[in-house]
């Protein structure tokens, strides 16, 4: 199999807009800049990559003219070509090689963090006022997403945002809100993972009716940093003199929400009750879910009949989630290939555009690095596993 017999077909379960905050009242219009000026603490965040650097939200740039193969793989930030004009991603693709793409938030992801309460990663504490006006951001993000999803539904897959842990939400509430966003035409929801939704195990019966409005609206629930806020309740673990960087990074920032919310809906029967619930983890890692599936399964066999399931947990793993890779870290696929031969349905191609953590010709570097594997695997890889979540 050639790297050119897979172009066009490609499922890419990672990339992004990267709308810049001067634009967000011409692009999302005037809830979302009332969050903005709503929310000056936001500056440290927003502007923290530096005043010259692409990833920099606060700076307003103009996208690269030209669609090219060189632009669109080596092109990072809003400069990229429709980083801010979502009418050119179809384009895009095409020059990539992508069939379709999930593309998650700038904007929503900040809402998200802040309607949650904030605190956490950097984010400033949220007043009850600044919540209100996130939910208004969140709201006027997803009406925009679910626009471009129903215009090019054959290409973009929009991520709707949910703020599922927002502080007195209940279960009932929570299914109201999902029936809206759903509403607008989105086919995947991004929801927390570091915090219980509506209060409640993910596993919890009253959540069976909000896990049914995503299913029968063929909705893909997604989990996608940083949907892991609020998880650890004390920010002081990684805070020391002399640290540079927080060094429970590689573990609670990563996968440590997503691996646990997978858990409880595997081994609470959730995706027992409800086979057609498609999960996605994405940027954060797939080194982890092969060791889950060997604790579970070994966890299982030790306890026959104390969970509601019928099958092993690694065999809902492989039909219902899946994971990316962190591009930026060059994950071994290889190495988890070998280990867990069974979860290979399990991992998906990601590009991250048009983030700098996506490396240049990134399509490129992992064929060149999984064709040793089979054109089998190859196929998975690239092509058919993601489909789950981009139907």
């Amino acid at each position: 199999m050639t790297l050119d017999s897979l172009r066009g077909r490609v499922g890419d379960v990672d990339s992004h807009e990267h709308v810049p905050t001067p634009r967000y009242a011409e692009v999302f219009g005037d809830r979302a800049q009332r969050f903005l000026d709503g929310n000056e603490g936001l500056s440290q965040i927003l502007g923290a990559a530096g005043p010259d650097d692409p990833m920099n939200f606060l700076v307003d740039r103009e996208e690269v003219a030209d669609i090219t193969p060189e632009t669109v793989w080596e092109t990072k930030g809003a400069c990229a070509p429709s980083a801010i004009t979502m009418d050119r991603r179809p384009e895009v693709l095409d020059a990539m090689g992508i069939g379709r793409a999930l593309i998650f938030p700038g904007l929503g992801l900040v809402a998200m963090a802040m309607a949650h309460g904030g605190g956490y990663v950097g984010f400033p504490v949220s007043s009850p006022d600044q919540i209100e006006l996130a939910e208004g951001a969140i709201d006027a993000y997803n009406e925009w997403a679910g626009q471009f999803t129903r215009k090019y539904p054959n290409r973009l897959r929009i991520v709707g945002v949910l703020a599922s842990g927002r502080p007195g939400l209940t279960a009932s509430g929570l299914i109201k809100k999902a029936e809206v966003l759903v509403g607008t035409g989105v086919k995947a929801v991004q929801m927390a993972s570091g915090m219980p939704p509506a209060g409640l195990s993910p596993a919890h019966p009253d959540l069976d009716p909000f896990y049914r409005v995503l299913t029968d609206a063929g909705a893909a629930l997604v989990f996608h940093p940083p949907s892991g806020v609020g998880f650890r309740a004390n920010d002081v673990w990684g805070v020391a003199p002399g640290l540079p960087v927080d060094p429970t990074a590689v573990s609670v920032q990563l996968h440590a929400a997503e691996e646990t919310f997978v858990d409880v809906l595997v081994m609470g029967g959730v995706l027992e009750r409800h086979p057609d619930l498609r999960v996605g983890c994405i940027e954060s890692g797939a080194s982890w879910i092969g060791p889950l599936a060997e604790r579970m399964d070994r966890m299982a066999a030790m306890m026959p009949g104390v969970f509601p399931i019928s099958m092993k947990p690694s065999e809902y793993l492989s039909r219902q989630v899946r994971v990316s890779g962190l591009a930026s870290f060059e994950e071994p696929f290889e190495l988890y290939v070998d280990r867990y031969p069974a979860l290979q349905d399990c991992y998906c191609y990601s590009s991250d555009y048009p983030h700098t953590e996506g490396l240049p010709h990134s399509l490129e570097l992992f064929y060149q690095r999984l064709a040793p594997y089979g054109d089998d695997f190859l196929e998975k890889f690239f092509c058919t596993n993601s489909q789950l979540i981009l139907q």
